[in-house]
């Protein structure tokens, strides 16, 4: 894949984003595009992101000369994603984690901000007996030229917790249900 070319400016196409944190991520972003398509990676800064930096990761595209398909790195991954994840893939490709679920969901992910040069915002949920993952995924495409996406912000809300009778409970709910029953115990 060789790197795509903008579209003249216009505005993202519409997204459902539920999670009140990533709402205010994507109007900064929106604010820093500044009518362009994609910001200048300069124009959000870490103190611009002070509140989200546990949830937040900062992958780099990487675009070959030889055109073969672009690579996707970590460059800094937020603390509360790094314990989520069960490792650190700071420096690692996407193509270099072990999980291939992982390598799968997160490369086309990438895959689409890049090719759309538009946020994208997704909700995964995944099952294993009566536990529960799920997460809110805001990606938003930086652009040194305005024209190639050279590296994507992206911020994660997750959820882990149980299935009980049918229905998902948070795990801090869960384990104050347990807490309060053992007190009263």
């Amino acid at each position: 894949m060789t790197p795509a070319k903008a579209a003249p400016s216009a505005m993202p196409r519409p997204m459902r984003i539920v999670s009140p944190r990533l709402q205010k991520l994507y109007a900064l972003w929106l604010h820093a595009a500044d009518g362009y398509r994609m910001p200048d990676p300069g124009r959000i800064g870490p103190v611009d992101l002070a509140d989200e930096l546990p949830n937040l990761l900062h992958v780099e595209v990487v675009w070959p000369e030889n055109g073969a398909p672009s690579r996707f790195r970590y460059r800094t991954i937020g603390m509360a994603l790094q314990r989520f994840y069960g490792s650190n893939p700071e420096g690692k490709y996407v193509d270099q984690m072990p999980n291939p679920l992982f390598r799968r969901i997160a490369g086309a992910a990438y895959r689409e901000v890049v090719e759309s040069r538009a946020p994208t915002c997704q909700t995964q949920r995944f099952y294993k007996d009566f536990w529960f993952a799920a997460y809110e995924r805001l990606l938003l495409p930086l652009s040194a030229d305005s024209d190639t996406v050279t590296s994507i912000i992206g911020c994660i809300v997750p959820k882990v917790g149980v299935v009980k009778d049918g229905k998902e409970a948070p795990l801090e709910q869960e384990m104050a249900a347990v807490l309060t029953a053992s007190r009263k115990g």
